[in-house]
């Protein structure tokens, strides 16, 4: 059985970001009924499901235009009464409609990961406004001031699109600061290119791909060595690994992600995938960490002490 699973809670986007083409193709908001999703979510958990990843464009909106009677943070409230759900992820959060109830969930809600995803696109005011993102640089570094404030170990990961119609150095280099600034613990970056019937493929001061592509390299190397830095001092912590299967490393290695949704390779026998277990940090990567598991007097690490890993 699957150790982590996706639930679909709503469809569509409202939002409008002149890039983006989704409310075109999948319509406006659509919320399921929450009694549905926890459902489902029982039913995978029946099925040995440790891990549920609550999808949609903005999950903060859930909740509204049909009957329901829950926001998003009281939709993760009653998911996180499922018994036996481990753990609860949950993607994509568009900035403006991060509520302060929501953000206090990750000090309430003991299964909800600290980790969130929320993409900020650019550091430019000038062109979150061309974007129609809806908030300034300002508004989202104080977003990040008080998810801090609420769970101080909160992991955050955002998206960035560099090369934006009118995207000039002065705007590029606020995006480059904002990095600096906020230390992402991951980042997912792209160059801007046109999509059919998109306000922005309508806007003046296309960016010339060559500049394009450097100014993506540029900004995927300074995240690069964020995230290895950030990757380095976790070395010599032991933290909770649910272990997802064969590592893509290869040879006897399992993988598995800490609650901040870092990666973690480490030797272990195939029994362990499903557990949620302790590992010992021993080297940070640009893209992933390595460990050791931690023996504990418990059923389901009694495999670590009776086999060993060269197959004798």
């Amino acid at each position: 059985p699957e150790v982590s699973a996706y639930v679909t809670i709503m469809r569509g986007c409202d939002n409008f970001c002149t890039y983006c083409i989704v409310p075109m193709v999948r319509g406006g908001e659509r919320s399921r009924p929450s009694d549905e999703i926890v459902r489902e979510v029982a039913s995978l958990v029946e099925c040995g499901v440790r891990e549920v990843t609550l999808l949609g464009q903005n999950v903060n909106s859930y909740g509204q235009g049909v009957a329901e009677e829950l926001d998003f943070a009281g939709l993760l409230r009653r998911v996180a009464q499922v018994e036996g759900l481990l753990r609860i992820r949950f993607t994509t959060s568009h900035p403006k409609d991060l509520s302060p109830s929501l953000m206090q969930c990750f000090a309430d809600i003991e299964p909800l990961c600290p980790h969130i995803h929320l993409p900020v696109q650019s550091g430019s005011d000038r062109i979150l406004k061309r974007m129609k993102r809806g908030y300034t640089r300002e508004h989202y570094l104080r977003l990040m001031k008080k998810l801090k404030a609420i769970r101080e170990d909160v992991a955050i990961s955002s998206d960035m699109i560099v090369g934006f119609p009118g995207e000039n150095e002065e705007d590029f280099q606020g995006s480059l600061s904002l990095l600096e600034e906020v230390r992402f613990d991951a980042l997912f970056s792209f160059k801007y290119s046109d999509r059919p019937q998109t306000a922005a493929s309508r806007l003046d001061g296309k960016v010339e791909e060559k500049v394009k592509l450097q100014r993506l390299q540029t900004l995927q190397s300074l995240q690069e060595r964020i995230t290895l830095e950030k990757n380095e001092v976790q070395v010599g912590q032991t933290t909770r690994v649910l272990v997802e299967g064969p590592s893509a490393v290869g040879g006897s290695q399992l993988s598995g992600r800490t609650p901040q949704n870092r990666v973690v390779n480490f030797q272990g026998p195939p029994e362990l995938v499903g557990e949620e277990i302790p590992v010992l940090i021993s080297a940070g990567y640009a893209h992933s960490l390595e460990g050791v598991v931690c023996v504990e007097d418990n059923v389901s690490l009694k495999v670590v002490k009776e086999r060993s890993w060269c197959g004798k």
